[in-house]
């Protein structure tokens, strides 16, 4: 399994409550490629993403990531519709206190300018496991949840 970041800024007219609060039973189509154009997030969709990664929901605007859901299929090339599934809206969790910028996110790479602006980053093992323990300590109540999608197959 590997960690990810999917960006989007809500100024485009898209926010991940309109995913969280979906009422869909099935899986969830995100990003076609008139959303991702990065070719490094175009090639990390295409060669790396597979069925069962976690995706850290990012709002680059608001400098937060609002939770956490799994990908329901392996990333896509262009010219397939949505380039990856989310899991189901259910199954997701949407953090009931986001993961701030700062100081929450320091010292992760797919956070820092370093890495670029693609939508879809990828979040190294170690540091995903720093951000587990954030995840846990900002958000006791929904422990539980997370364990179930980090369990998840």
């Amino acid at each position: 399994m590997k960690f990810w970041v999917f960006k989007i800024n809500t100024k485009r007219g898209w926010e991940f409550d309109e995913y969280f609060r979906a009422r869909a039973c099935g899986v969830y189509e995100l990003g076609d490629e008139g959303w991702i154009r990065s070719a490094s997030s175009l090639r990390c969709l295409r060669e790396e993403v597979k069925r069962g990664d976690l995706f850290l929901c990012y709002e680059v605007d608001r400098k937060q990531v609002v939770g956490l859901a799994r990908a329901a299929s392996d990333g896509r090339d262009v010219g397939m519709g949505s380039l990856v599934d989310f899991c189901p809206p259910r199954e997701a969790v949407r953090f009931e206190h986001p993961l701030t910028r700062r100081p929450d996110l320091d010292h992760i790479l797919a956070f820092s300018p370093q890495r670029g602006r693609g939508t879809v980053q990828k979040i190294e093992p170690d540091e995903f496991i720093r951000l587990k323990r954030i995840i846990f300590r900002k958000n006791p109540g929904q422990a539980g949840a997370v364990r179930r999608l980090l369990n998840a197959k």
